[in-house]
C-alpha cells in the first residue's frame, strides 16, 4: 500500500552551518579566474594583504618625510609599540627591535583576515565562508612562514646551520641524547601545527556557532510562527552578542599567533634562554 507523502519539517542540520565557513567559488568572477584557483578564501586572503599594505603605506610616507604623526600615525605607532614593549623586548631585549616590523605585519594581517570574516557584505560575493583564516591551508601557510622566519633568523644570529643544530640539543649524557633528539624534532613539528590549528579552529568555531544559532530562526518559524518568532528574536540577540565576542576573538587570535611566533623566535635566536 502506498502511503501519502508527508511533508517533513526542516531539520537544523539541513541549514548547513558549515556552509558558512568552508571555501567555495566566487559566483561573480570570470571562469578563468576560478580555473586558476581563485576561491572566496583566496580572494579574502589577497584582500587582507592589500589592506595590510595600505595600513602601513600612509604611515611610512609621513615617517619618511619626518612629519608630526597624525591621529592615524599615532594609532599605527601604538600597535608597533605594543608589539615591541609587550612581545619582543620582554623576550629578547633591545636586540629584538629589528624583528618588530615582521611581527607587526603578522599581527595586522591576521587581524584583517579575522575582521573581514565578520562583514556580512561579503556574503554576496558567493557561497562559502568570508574568513580566510578559517581555512587550515591558509593558516598552515602562515604557520610555515613563521616557521621559516624564526629558524632562518636563528641560523643567522647563531652563526651558521651547524651551530644552530648543535644548540638545539642540550648538553645531556650520550644515552639520553636519542630521546632528546626525538623530542626536539617532534616539538619543532608541533609548533607550526599548533599555530595553524589554533587559529583555524577558533575562526571555524565562532562562525559555525553563529550560523547554527541563526539557523533556529528558519527551522522553527516554518512550523510554529509565534514560538518560532520568539526563538528568532532570541537567536538574533544571541548572534549579535556573539558577534561582539567574535570581535574580541579576532583580536586575541591575532595576538596569540604573533606572541607564540615571538616566543619561538626568541628560543631560536637565544637558545640559552
Amino acid at each position: 500500500m502506498n502511503l501519502p507523502a508527508m511533508s517533513q519539517p526542516p531539520m537544523l542540520a539541513a541549514t548547513g552551518p558549515l556552509g558558512h565557513v568552508v571555501d567555495d567559488i566566487l559566483t561573480w568572477m570570470p571562469q578563468w579566474l576560478t580555473a586558476i584557483g581563485l576561491t572566496k578564501h583566496t580572494f579574502m586572503f589577497l584582500l587582507a594583504g592589500v589592506l595590510t599594505l595600505l595600513f602601513f603605506w600612509g604611515y611610512s610616507r609621513s615617517a619618511a618625510e619626518q612629519r608630526v604623526p597624525s591621529r592615524y600615525g599615532n594609532f599605527v605607532e601604538t600597535i608597533i609599540g605594543f608589539i615591541r614593549d609587550q612581545m619582543t623586548r620582554p623576550f629578547m631585549g633591545d636586540h629584538g627591535d629589528k624583528f618588530v616590523p615582521v611581527l607587526t605585519g603578522f599581527f595586522v594581517y591576521i587581524l584583517f583576515c579575522n575582521l573581514l570574516g565578520l562583514i556580512p557584505f561579503f556574503d554576496y560575493l558567493g557561497h562559502g565562508g568570508n574568513t580566510a583564516t578559517a581555512n587550515p591551508a591558509i593558516t598552515g601557510a602562515l604557520a610555515l612562514c613563521a616557521f621559516l622566519f624564526y629558524h632562518f633568523n636563528g641560523i643567522r644570529e647563531q652563526g651558521g646551520l651547524g651551530v644552530y643544530i648543535k644548540n638545539l640539543f642540550p648538553h645531556v649524557p650520550i644515552f639520553v641524547l636519542p630521546v632528546i633528539v626525538v623530542v626536539e624534532i617532534v616539538a619543532h613539528i608541533v609548533r607550526p601545527c599548533a599555530l595553524c590549528i589554533r587559529l583555524a579552529a577558533n575562526m571555524v568555531a565562532g562562525h559555525t556557532m553563529m550560523a547554527a544559532i541563526l539557523g533556529f530562526t528558519a527551522v522553527f518559524t516554518s512550523d510554529f510562527f509565534i514560538g518560532g518568532g520568539t526563538i528568532s528574536i532570541l537567536s538574533v540577540a544571541a548572534a549579535t552578542a556573539l558577534t561582539f565576542l567574535e570581535l574580541l576573538v579576532a583580536l586575541i587570535q591575532a595576538f596569540v599567533f604573533t606572541f607564540l611566533t615571538t616566543v619561538f623566535l626568541a628560543g631560536a635566536v637565544h637558545p640559552e634562554h
